[in-house]
Parts: structure tokens; C-alpha cells; sequence
């Protein structure tokens, strides 16, 4: 996958294109993205993602700006495994693209740039200034300049229940309110957060090792309390390693405790995964066996 960083992205004769932050890259995100390569592959040209960075909220209205899932880094990293992607241009979300209309959007960069033959987007997209450019206007555009919608519905999570709406918010919804088993369904794997270990921590086991770790600010987190993991160094080893995770705080300051062989020094970056709630005895207890 090719990832663009500007404004000014490539120049492509023809492809097919997809719109949207992606945050977290869930369920939906996937059929879209399935949806996305079929076309491709059926219509013989190259697949283009197009996300934003910040999210335009936070632009907007910074004071209601959602906590992301995912860094636009773990995004891309996210859209490239998924195999679906050739060009994925991640576009500064400014003052310039929140005026303009989606009329401009689509004809300045959508056409002019990428050429687009085929839009596929989830069936609630929305562009331009006042959210003018849904589905159906879009469509009505496309019959004028040649170029056709796809809209995918975005199915349900068979754990959250039945006519619940894939969707980041609920993603985050499920996160902030512990969630994590329903989050990790919706989002088809476990919530994973990248940290930074800024020092260590007295291990909980007589054989474990442990971590005080830093979480990046405006993350998605679950609330203060421990919850059963796994946490792998970023560096030297892909092993994830069973641990308990302790968030201290709602500041973003977290405790890892796994077994022997995590010994991660200051400064060096880790992932971390939540994969339940565990019970608060096990914060205190030493002598606990749920890391070995």
C-alpha cells in the first residue's frame, strides 16, 4: 500500500475510490473495504482510501472531539494489513477542505486527481461543507461526471445485538463504558493501544516483570480499573505475552504486570490489549496465578 501525507496527493488516470476516517477500521469498515477490492479487481484498476488527519471534529469543535480508537498511525498500519488498499492518502483536515462544497471536493481532487470511476462508501456517508454530499447527491453528481456510487450497508455485531450499527462511536461507546469483550467483536480483535514505558514498576509475581507505561493522549480508553491482556514490545520480539493491565488513571498512565520475560526499558515502545475486566483482588494479591 502507498501512503500520501499532503494536500496535494498523485495524479491517477482511473480508480476506485473510498472515503472515511476508518477509526479503529471495524466490522463495517471491512465490508466497505471487501467491497472496495471487488470493484476494484471487477472493474480492473487501483484501489484509493482517502482519510483524514485530525478527525474533523477536532477541527471543528475541538471541545466534543471523540477519542480515537486508533493513531492515524495504527489506522494505516490497520488498512495496509487488510490487503484491500493500494493508495491510502491520508489528507490534513484544515480550514480550506472544511469549506469547501462537495460539489469542489469531488470535481477538484476526487476527478481531477484520481480520476474516480466508483465511490464505495458505508451507506451513512456524508461530505462537504454542511454534510451536503450524502449517498444520494452523490449519486445525482456522479450521472453528470461518469462516475458511480456503491453504497455497503455496515452489518451488525452478533455480540452487541441484533440491529446494533457498526460504527466507531459505538466502538468507543463500548470501550469507555468497559465493554471490552463487545468492543473487541465489533471491532474484530482486541482493543490495542500503543504505549510508552516511562519507568518500572514493582512486579506482582515473584517471577513477573512489569512496567509503568504512558498512553497517548485523546485515546480511547476503557475506565480506571485492571483488566486481563497481553502486551508485546514494539522492538526485538512479535510475542504477545499474557499481562494484567492497571489503568491508574483517566490521565493515561497505566501498570503492566506479565512474567519474566517482559523487561522493557524507559523509553521504549509497547502495544497493549484488553481483553476483559479482572477482578480488583488481583491487583492486590502477589501471589496471583493469572500471569503464569
Amino acid at each position: 500500500m502507498q501512503v500520501t501525507r499532503q494536500a496535494d496527493p498523485p495524479s491517477l488516470a482511473a480508480s476506485v475510490v473510498s472515503i472515511g476516517i476508518f477509526d479503529g477500521v471495524h466490522r463495517g469498515h471491512r465490508a466497505v473495504l471487501a467491497a472496495l477490492r471487488a470493484t476494484g479487481r471487477l472493474l480492473g484498476l487501483p484501489t484509493v482510501l482517502l482519510t483524514f488527519d485530525p478527525h474533523p471534529r477536532a477541527f471543528l469543535q475541538p471541545q466534543r472531539a471523540p477519542r480515537m480508537i486508533s493513531t492515524v498511525d495504527d489506522r494505516i498500519a490497520l488498512l495496509a494489513d487488510s490487503g484491500t488498499v493500494d493508495h491510502c492518502l491520508v489528507l490534513p483536515f484544515d480550514r480550506a477542505l472544511s469549506e469547501a462544497s462537495a460539489d469542489d471536493f469531488v470535481r477538484g481532487l476526487l476527478l481531477a486527481r484520481l480520476g474516480m470511476r466508483r465511490l464505495v462508501v458505508g451507506a451513512n456517508f456524508r461530505c462537504g461543507r454542511g454534510r451536503q454530499g450524502d449517498v444520494d447527491y452523490l449519486g445525482q453528481l456522479g450521472k453528470e461526471h461518469g462516475y458511480a456510487v456503491e453504497a455497503v450497508r455496515l452489518r451488525a455485531t452478533d455480540v452487541a445485538g441484533t440491529g446494533v450499527r457498526c460504527s466507531s462511536t459505538e466502538a468507543r461507546r463500548l470501550i469507555q463504558s468497559g465493554d471490552v469483550r463487545a468492543a473487541a467483536a465489533l471491532l474484530t480483535r482486541p482493543h490495542e493501544i500503543r504505549a510508552m514505558v516511562v519507568g518500572r514498576t514493582p512486579a506482582r509475581t515473584s517471577a513477573g516483570g512489569a512496567a509503568e507505561i504512558r498512553l497517548p493522549e485523546g485515546i480511547c480508553l476503557p475506565p480506571v480499573g485492571q483488566y486481563a491482556g497481553a502486551v508485546r514490545a514494539q522492538i526485538g520480539t512479535q510475542r504477545w505475552r499474557r499481562a494484567l493491565v492497571h489503568l491508574a488513571s483517566a490521565t493515561g498512565m497505566a501498570h503492566v504486570f506479565s512474567d519474566a520475560q517482559f523487561a522493557p526499558k524507559p523509553g521504549s515502545a509497547v502495544s497493549v490489549r484488553f481483553f476483559s475486566p479482572a477482578p480488583e483482588r488481583l491487583w492486590a494479591d502477589k501471589d496471583s496465578q493469572l500471569l503464569m
